[in-house]
């Protein structure tokens, strides 16, 4: 499946995110070393496929025999063309595109589809992510960013003595990057999380770590 349908869903999801910024937690309690983490697109997709019960309010995909159907939220699709998505998406494989009653867009595609899906999302990944690297004004302490198999996991290297400013709000990218990856491999609503860790390079500390199910129970607490 082509890129192009995979960067507007990402480029629609950080819109959108923004307006629920959080930062990381700072000197994260100890923890286990990170997962060993893998920063292309040729990762091998994670064994033993999960079916997901999940609903119009998260990321749900719902895998059968022959085909996989994934919903897209309204919430992910603010200020994005439902003509352009539908077009795009039935010219990259998907069967059948649906628009929902409550702004959701339900896709059904053949298993191999949605593979490719799957591998184009990875690729985005290692786009965006050389992209940071290469940014340089941005996110000067940037060294290395790896992540997980199944993109649950972010560890980002940077040069302690530089590190600081906002560069610690780009843990939102990676875990939206993260969250919608894992939902569309029908990882179930209530286990979807992704952490980003930033580590000191030259010791391979956790400086500050943080992650999304943390971020939005946080969010969810202050709008109360």
């Amino acid at each position: 499946m082509k890129k192009k349908i995979v960067a507007l869903m990402l480029a629609v999801s950080l819109t959108v995110s923004f307006t629920a910024c959080g930062t990381p937690k700072n000197n994260a309690k100890e923890s286990s070393k990170p997962e060993e983490a893998s920063d292309t697109a040729e990762s091998k997709e994670a064994d033993g496929e999960k079916e997901s019960g999940g609903d119009s309010g998260t990321l749900s995909a719902e895998k059968n025999m022959l085909s996989v159907e994934v919903t897209i939220p309204a919430s992910l699709l603010e200020g994005s063309d439902p003509a352009e998505l539908t077009e795009e998406a039935e010219e990259n494989g998907v069967k059948e595109v649906t628009q929902n009653a409550d702004g959701s867009v339900t896709m059904k595609m053949t298993k191999e589809a949605h593979k490719e899906l799957l591998t184009s999302m990875k690729v985005s990944i290692d786009e965006s992510i050389n992209e940071l690297l290469a940014d340089k004004e941005n996110c000067p302490s940037f060294d290395s960013i790896t992540y997980s198999d199944d993109v649950a996991t972010f560890d980002i290297k940077v040069d302690a003595d530089s590190f600081g400013g906002f560069e610690g709000i780009y843990a939102i990218t990676f875990y939206l990057m993260g969250n919608i990856y894992q939902a569309l491999n029908a990882v179930p609503e209530e286990e979807i999380n992704t952490t980003v860790n930033f580590i000191n390079k030259d010791t391979g500390e956790v400086i500050q770590t943080g992650d999304s199910a943390s971020m939005a129970e946080e969010a969810s607490d202050s709008a109360e």
